[in-house]
């Protein structure tokens, strides 16, 4: 009980300083690329893999915690491929296809990193840190009217993974004054392993998804 009494007054000790400590509050957008993406050997993806992506974000870095910098950082990003599936029509008396229903693919990811942030010099600095991402991947057919029929088809696959991510960033702030706005650019990598899935009644004993992205993003911030 002694040592949890001692961590709360640490803890009141280092929140005290935070007054008298640089913040940065930044907002973030850009382009990343799947290096690794285990969808992308899944029959329902075919032959569309997901590769680019358009991201964006905020992150919010304290500094002097503990004698520390550290960075949350929460980012965005959604991929569609339309009728990656293709399901086939065809009539009672003849195999020869009638019509095509195009189904699409969603995958979405909201990831989420908590980094170590060193210096490097005034204007570059490193980090690194885990990460944490939530996932869905939606195949979709929206309302397809064939004859006097409506096919309507929402699947989602919700699953969560925890990994590592590292970042060379670069900023450059626009005046020398206490609080200012800077221009702010990161690299950034990041590997994540699916840890738990939204099954419902499938069977996902030999299933895995693992991602390993590569991200640049720019963007403006405020330190105060």
């Amino acid at each position: 009980m002694t040592r949890i009494y001692l961590f709360l007054i640490l803890l009141l000790i280092s929140f005290n300083s935070f007054n008298y400590s640089q913040n940065e509050l930044s907002i973030n957008v850009g382009p990343g690329y799947y290096l690794l993406n285990s969808e992308n050997s899944n029959n329902i993806v075919g032959d569309k893999r997901f590769k680019w992506y358009l991201h964006f974000g905020f992150a919010y870095q304290r500094n002097n915690i503990l004698g520390s910098s550290l960075i949350f950082e929460y980012s965005y990003n959604e991929l569609i491929k339309e009728d990656a599936i293709l399901f086939v029509i065809t009539s009672e008396v003849s195999p020869d296809p009638i019509d095509y229903i195009g189904a699409d693919v969603s995958l979405i990811n909201h990831n989420f990193d908590l980094d170590y942030v060193g210096d490097i010099s005034q204007l570059f600095a490193y980090g690194f840190g885990p990460s944490f991402v939530i996932s869905n991947r939606i195949v979709e057919v929206d309302n397809f009217k064939f004859a006097e029929a409506t096919l309507s088809l929402h699947d989602k696959l919700s699953s969560s993974g925890i990994g590592f991510n590292a970042f060379l960033k670069f900023a450059i702030p626009f005046s020398e004054c206490a609080n200012y706005f800077f221009f702010n650019s990161k690299i950034k990598f990041r590997y994540t392993h699916s840890i738990w899935f939204d099954e419902g009644i499938r069977k996902l004993d030999d299933y895995s998804q693992d991602f390993l992205t590569s991200e640049f993003e720019a963007g403006i911030g405020y330190g105060f």
